[in-house]
């Protein structure tokens, strides 16, 4: 949210440069790469399709040992895509939240749900 003041913003904040209709294509687009809680688009659908195919993998191997190993790198990369969505969701409707707060000039909450979107723990 840095750059120079756009003339027609909602309040007058050095360094913002908000563009409402801009700000919600953007959103839009990242949230349908993230997907949604049916599974039928973006990452939530691509790990509903890559469970899929870990069942089918140890379905067919039939084997104890190549089953465990597929639970547990299923296990391990699920908890990280769960992450990656909620992270994500989070990002999105913070910057939402902000914007929305910014365009109807209650600042203060703009700034505030700017610093409450998902963060990253840095590895």
């Amino acid at each position: 949210m840095h750059g120079r003041r756009h003339e027609g913003s909602g309040a007058d904040v050095p360094g913002w440069d908000l563009k409402p209709e801009e700000i919600s294509g953007v959103l839009t687009t990242v949230a349908g790469h993230i997907g949604d809680e049916e599974q039928t688009e973006g990452l939530s659908l691509h790990s509903k399709s890559l469970g899929t195919a870990l069942d089918d993998a140890g379905a067919a191997a039939k084997s104890a040992p190549i089953g465990t190993a597929l639970q547990e790198f299923s296990t391990h990369c699920f908890g990280l895509v769960k992450d990656m969505v909620g992270l994500g969701s989070s990002a999105v409707k913070g910057a939402g939240d902000a914007a929305m707060h910014y365009v109807n000039g209650n600042l203060d909450m703009a700034a505030e749900a700017q610093s409450n979107a998902g963060t990253v723990e840095d590895p």
